[in-house]
């Protein structure tokens, strides 16, 4: 893996994800107290991103089926619970979800260099 530069300290703000690339591949980064974390611009659910999502305190919301993130682990912590916004009720839920299991997001550990922030990618 190589060393990428994503941004810098100036361009993340705690109340909202950056997006930005690292060799290709769409990154998502923000500020969660003094810690730069980075997920995949990828919801792991059907591949669609999570740039626009609702995110707070560190937590990213796919816009389109309510899965949530950490963003600075990449961890599950919702799966599958909404259409565009919309509550799904339980059985709802199983469907929107076609059978696919909670997964976690793709994480990078952030390095900074002065203002520069990179990943590994």
């Amino acid at each position: 893996m190589t060393k990428t530069k994503i941004a810098t300290t100036s361009d993340v703000s705690t109340d909202k994800v950056l997006k930005t690339s690292a060799n290709g591949q769409s990154v998502l980064v923000a500020k969660v107290g003094d810690q730069y974390c980075a997920v995949a611009n990828k919801c792991p659910h059907l591949g669609l991103p999570m740039a626009k999502g609702k995110f707070e305190n560190g937590v990213i919301t796919c816009p389109f089926h309510g899965s949530k993130f950490e963003i600075c682990t990449g961890k599950n912590v919702e799966w599958v619970d909404s259409f565009v916004g919309i509550p799904l009720p339980g059985a709802a839920k199983k469907m929107m979800a076609m059978g696919k299991a909670p997964t976690d997001v793709a994480n990078f550990a952030v390095t900074q260099d002065g203002d520069d922030l990179s990943i590994d990618a």
